[in-house]
């Protein structure tokens, strides 16, 4: 049966991101993440971390579960974090707290995905990055989709616009590392939504937007419609970011996706960011 509960999303969404080892902790990855939702908390810890101070971990994450119904907001550090990142230190050494929140997105209530074109407000003339004063551009811009017609998709094989190195891009346009949707102008890329990471049952979305798109609602345009492929292929689509990244929330809101929670993360310094490279498989 389907996960519905937020914490359980969460630890869905956990499960794509980070690799696990025989026992159960997760692999080159963080010491702690501990996800926090409205009818849950979760813990996951890392390989790192000492047998005993995992247990005490556990145990102090369900003796906070017994002390309350309801959880505290999950953008707000709970109690156990402290507790967790006590025990990090004393047995580790120096880590970063970091945080952010994590989003599903829902079948229903996206954007109309059934068009590829879209009207997007630019300045100036198309290329003219100085001309920031320039009259407002009514232009048209194309929505190209990994499920399109390999004629269609080798047209931006030679439009990677540098974010990626070469034999990424291919993969990518390729389909090689699962759904993608790119908005395009006058065959230059102005925005990706991708599958940095997947299994079996969810992926996660990784979105890139060039600097002279931004603020035009690209970014959430190419995420509805990578999201319609992930749910078109039966894995739930997962959206994330951190605390202080407003421009994917805004992208989140614009959505109206839905908050599943906070994941927290207790990282060695050298760590902080990681997830697995784990590419999509097709079913």
């Amino acid at each position: 049966m389907p996960a519905t509960r937020s914490v359980d999303l969460l630890a869905t969404e956990v499960g794509v991101l980070w690799d696990r080892d025989a026992r159960g902790r997760l692999r080159q990855a963080h010491h702690v993440v501990l996800g926090v939702a409205e009818d849950g908390q979760l813990l996951a810890v890392g390989e790192d971390v000492p047998d005993d101070v995992a247990d005490a971990m556990a145990d102090a994450l369900e003796a906070a579960a017994e002390r309350r119904h309801r959880y505290a907001e999950p953008d707000r550090p709970p109690e156990v974090l402290a507790y967790c990142r006590e025990r990090i230190v004393s047995a580790l050494g120096p880590v970063l707290t970091s945080g952010g929140p994590s989003y599903l997105v829902p079948r229903e209530g996206l954007p109309n995905t059934d068009g590829r074109t879209y009207d997007a407000q630019f300045a100036g003339d198309e290329g003219d990055n100085d001309n920031k004063g320039g009259d407002n551009d009514a232009a048209s811009v194309r929505i190209v989709r990994s499920d399109d017609e390999a004629e269609t998709r080798d047209g931006l094989r030679a439009a990677n616009p540098d974010t990626w190195s070469g034999d990424e891009w291919a993969d990518l346009i390729a389909g090689r590392l699962g759904p993608w949707a790119i908005a395009t102008r006058a065959s230059r890329v102005l925005a990706v939504a991708h599958t940095p990471v997947a299994d079996a049952r969810g992926a996660e979305a990784g979105v890139w937007t060039h600097p002279d798109a931004r603020g035009r609602g690209l970014a959430a345009t190419v995420t509805a419609h990578w999201a319609r492929l992930v749910r078109d292929a039966g894995r739930l689509p997962f959206y994330s970011t951190s605390s202080d990244n407003l421009s994917s929330q805004r992208v989140a809101s614009r959505l109206a996706l839905r908050p599943i929670g906070w994941l927290w993360k207790l990282s060695a310094p050298d760590r902080l960011g990681l997830h697995a490279h784990r590419p999509w498989l097709p079913d």
